[in-house]
């Protein structure tokens, strides 16, 4: 969708930086608390010299090749490793799209559809994308499975930046659906009553 090949690798390379940075992040706020267990939309925008800066926000700025978009969510248990489908609609049709093998494009290229293993670490598993020329504005949504069952859906939108500021903050950015992002908690099969 909105994402493409090189969204894909450059997408995994910023999970596992954002993965790490956003620990640091959580444990340099808060020093004597412990890092709340709970799922977020982030936002990353890497600059000129190199530095990224990561934002706990759903509104993603169109800076190309500057800015990242994607979501971490709490499993808790044992680092493992578990089946994920993660779908990326977006609410327009992306220029370009190229997508990895893991990766099935619709043909009107508003929807990626992802099917891979991933990895739990510490109890979190995380993923995002990267923005690239032609990705459209408008609202974005990624609806994840693990194991079989929805674990989550967040919708970020998407905001056309003319001049391309990497010095923007995201969380200053206005939008329709600022953090209207959920949690889905996991679908267990009831037990089937005495009889």
């Amino acid at each position: 969708m909105s994402r493409s090949a090189r969204l894909l690798l450059a997408g995994l390379a910023a999970t596992a930086l954002a993965a790490g940075t956003l620990s640091l992040a959580v444990a340099q706020e808060s020093p004597r608390k412990a890092p709340k267990v709970r799922s977020i939309p982030f936002v990353s925008i890497t600059k000129g010299d190199g530095s990224t800066k990561y934002y706990e926000t759903n509104a993603i700025p169109l800076l190309i090749n500057k800015a990242c978009f994607g979501w971490r969510t709490w499993l808790g248990g044992p680092d493992r490793t578990v089946s994920l489908v993660e779908v990326l609609q977006t609410s327009q049709p992306a220029k370009d799209v190229i997508a990895g093998p893991e990766t099935e494009v619709s043909p009107d290229k508003t929807r990626a559809t992802t099917r891979m293993r991933e990895r739990v670490v510490d109890g979190y598993m995380m993923r995002s994308w990267c923005i690239i020329d032609g990705d459209p504005p408008g609202t974005y949504s990624y609806y994840i499975t693990i194991d079989g069952e929805p674990r989550g859906e967040f919708v970020f939108c998407a905001i056309e930046m003319k001049d391309q500021d990497e010095e923007i903050d995201p969380t200053e950015l206005s939008c329709p659906n600022k953090f209207q992002s959920v949690e889905r908690q996991p679908v267990r099969p009831s037990a089937a009553p005495p009889g």
